[in-house]
């Protein structure tokens, strides 16, 4: 298999895609799409393929300066399991450009894809990778010819074995067109509007919604899930309004000290008594996780996994520590540190909300009934949090 560069694709694909297949990636004007093919392809390159690309998009040199501002460099793979085929440079130069790697005249699709594929076996390369089949649509005479050569070059690439990547823009292509050039693609993954979604697959796929929203940073295209998952990823979707309100990308949130939480809780207890009020703590708990079970489901097939991403999400957003101490159809155990609120010497358990929260995402996630408790707290002296999370037969 080979990995796309994204873990929540390959998750979606159930470890990546087949190698010796086709793969479209297709997108707007935005060029997204563009941007994950190439993280596939850098992917590529470190698992130690070799790679042919053909540009005639841009010229090599901005190709180059383009991905490297979205954290792709190709610089020390060129020459050894990289070679870029100039295809732009004799679509738009002002004389006739000549060299090694330069196609002669990317317009005459024979020439063009026999040095394609003459170069592929030649160089004896895995991937051959198209950026993109849209720029020369758009200059055919005869557009319905130049789709039949790109499903000809697909599939005879694909029948010795090579895997191939090529990006399109939906946007341009006529509807008839566009379905037509995407016949020979075992997968076709779409990447525009902020969404990657997986069209087609060879494989099944691994969850119920095969799509996740995504933004475009230094590092590439990266699932919001995770950008969150960074104290960068926060920081970098943090914004200031006008009227003096503070937003985390479309929701509203205000920086809650400390001591502020510490005294709402110490002041449900004071009102409510112990029993009452750890009640009360634990129901809003669930009601902070309220949905979050259900879109895990859709998106994960893992307990675990789904755990993990809430701890991570926890420790980006200062919350604290946790970790996974026991997992089984049954019973559930974490274990937290340096909880938010922290502070020791209170006589009750400070943190039940987090109990209620893993109750409620297990709950949704498996479909079956599940309650917990917080069985230690750091407030009242322990060593750690622990948190007991049971299915209810």
């Amino acid at each position: 298999m080979l990995s796309l560069g994204v873990r929540q694709l390959d998750e979606v694909l159930g470890g990546g895609v087949e190698e010796g297949s086709s793969v479209a990636f297709v997108g707007s004007i935005e060029y997204d799409n563009i941007i994950l093919m190439h993280q596939a392809v850098i992917e590529a390159l470190k698992a130690g393929k070799r790679v042919l690309v053909v540009d005639s998009r841009q010229p090599v040199k901005t190709l180059l300066k383009e991905l490297k501002n979205h954290g792709i460099d190709y610089e020390p793979f060129l020459g050894e399991s990289l070679t870029i085929l100039d295809g732009y440079s004799n679509l738009y130069g002002q004389t006739v450009q000549s060299g090694k790697n330069v196609l002669p005249n990317p317009l005459d699709l024979g020439i063009t894809t026999a040095i394609i594929k003459e170069e592929l076996n030649r160089g004896n390369y895995d991937v051959l990778v198209i950026d993109d089949v849209t720029a020369q649509y758009t200059l055919q005479s005869n557009q319905k010819a130049y789709i039949k050569a790109i499903v000809r070059l697909a599939n005879s690439v694909k029948s010795i074995g090579k895997t191939t990547f090529v990006a399109v823009c939906s946007d341009v292509f006529e509807k008839s067109d566009l379905a037509a050039i995407l016949i020979p693609f075992d997968y076709i993954v779409e990447v525009s509007g902020g969404v990657v979604e997986v069209k087609r697959s060879l494989q099944p796929l691994r969850v119920v919604e095969p799509k996740f929203a995504y933004i475009k940073t230094r590092e590439g295209i990266s699932p919001i899930k995770e950008h969150y998952q960074s104290f960068e990823g926060l920081k970098a979707q943090l914004r200031v309004g006008e009227d003096g309100t503070l937003w985390l990308k479309d929701s509203r949130i205000q920086i809650t000290g400390e001591n502020a939480e510490r005294s709402l809780i110490e002041t449900v207890y004071d009102y409510l008594g112990l029993e009452k009020g750890k009640e009360l703590l634990y129901t809003w708990g669930k009601k902070q996780f309220l949905g979050y079970g259900e879109y895990s489901r859709r998106h994960t097939t893992s307990v675990e996994r789904a755990l993990e991403d809430i701890f991570k999400f926890t420790m980006a957003g200062g919350g604290g520590k946790l970790e996974l101490v026991e997992l089984s159809d049954s019973v559930v155990i974490i274990r937290g540190t340096s909880l938010f609120p922290g502070g020791k010497g209170y006589p009750y358990p400070l943190h039940p909300n987090y109990a209620g929260s893993f109750a409620q995402f297990l709950t949704e996630f498996t479909g079956e009934r599940w309650e917990g408790e917080e069985t230690k707290c750091e407030a009242m002296g322990a060593e750690h949090c622990e948190f007991v999370i049971r299915k209810v037969e």
